[in-house]
């Protein structure tokens, strides 16, 4: 299998895996896909505020504020204005739905538990700086894109 089928492959697992669990999950209901990917995204971003994720995103804060809105009416995250600035507001997951939301990654991270019982070490080491470098790659291709 080439390198490209073989990623396209994950990928596509991945979204259906969390397709399914948006669907069967109560937590999700009524909740975009691009729902998700905002509560996965601030889940993962160090300090988001709406303008960061709007930068990360590349997209406008007016459309991150709206997006933040609708998943804080559903009690999924919080906004709060930082203390020095009230301009800004800072995103976070909602503590009552933080195992929730992490949830979702319940069948990748059991997936990659079960790879570090097949393969050893070093394996797995290459696994991850493959992982990583493609990640940059697409960091640095996005950069590119957007000049």
């Amino acid at each position: 299998m080439k390198l490209v089928e073989c990623v396209e492959q994950m990928y596509f697992s991945i979204v259906i895996n969390e397709l399914k669990r948006m669907r069967t999950s109560g937590l999700y209901r009524g909740v975009s896909y691009n729902g998700l990917l905002y509560m996965d995204l601030i889940r993962h971003m160090e300090d988001p505020t709406v303008s960061s994720i709007a930068e990360t995103l590349g997209v406008a804060k007016s459309s991150v504020s709206q997006k933040v809105s609708e998943l804080e009416s559903r009690g999924l995250v919080n906004r709060c204005k930082d203390e020095l600035d009230g301009r800004v507001s800072h995103v976070s997951i909602a503590p009552e739905a933080i195992d929730d939301v992490s949830a979702i990654d319940a069948p990748i991270r059991a997936a990659l538990e079960s790879l570090s019982n097949d393969y050893d070490e070093k394996e797995i080491n290459t696994l991850c700086a493959m992982i990583m470098s493609l990640a940059h790659a697409l960091d640095a291709q996005t950069a590119a894109e957007r000049r």
